[in-house]
């Protein structure tokens, strides 16, 4: 699609004494953590990989590529994980990545201009989409079939059918 990176996951904090470290996923899919693997920082300026070693709690237990102490993996506490926007798998139809659809101008079935998508939220009961209208405060909208008509990325927007209560 683009050149974009997009965070992943986390290094939570350090496990052990050996340089493991606990990652913190925000993707459904773990195998995109498998060995060899590179990420980057948030800058770009570290690269990092790792070798899965199992799971604790919520967080996947891994060592890192390089790393053999305590101090080193503490050292990387709260980096985020970032790769690239191509390296991910492709997505069926009618699901999609949020950074894909940061951005993306919202308009009616009648092609006027409601806003652009600032993110896509999640509270609990279902996706929304924070929309940013060209004046005023952002407002939700749920991300749903019956609101989101269409989602058309060759022309960068997104046609949506706005609840009543808007």
């Amino acid at each position: 699609m683009n050149e974009k990176r997009i965070q992943i996951g986390e290094i939570a904090t350090a496990h052990g004494i050996k340089g493991f470290v606990k990652l913190r996923s925000f993707v459904d899919d773990d195998s995109l953590f498998e060995d060899g693997t590179v990420f980057t920082s948030e800058t770009g300026a570290k690269t990092l990989s790792f070798k899965i070693r199992g799971a604790v709690k919520k967080d996947l237990l891994a060592e890192v590529t390089g790393v053999s102490d305590r101090n080193g993996a503490e050292a990387l506490r709260g980096t985020k994980l970032y790769i690239d926007r191509d390296a991910l798998p492709e997505t069926d139809d009618g699901e999609y990545y949020i950074e894909d659809l940061k951005g993306l101008t919202v308009v009616d079935r009648q092609g006027n201009d409601i806003g652009t998508i600032l993110s896509v939220e999640n509270f609990g009961a279902s996706d929304l989409l924070d929309i940013k209208p060209q004046s005023g405060q952002s407002f939700y909208i749920p991300f749903t079939d019956e609101t989101v008509l269409e989602v058309d990325f060759d022309a960068g927007k997104v046609t949506v059918e706005l609840p009543e209560t808007l």
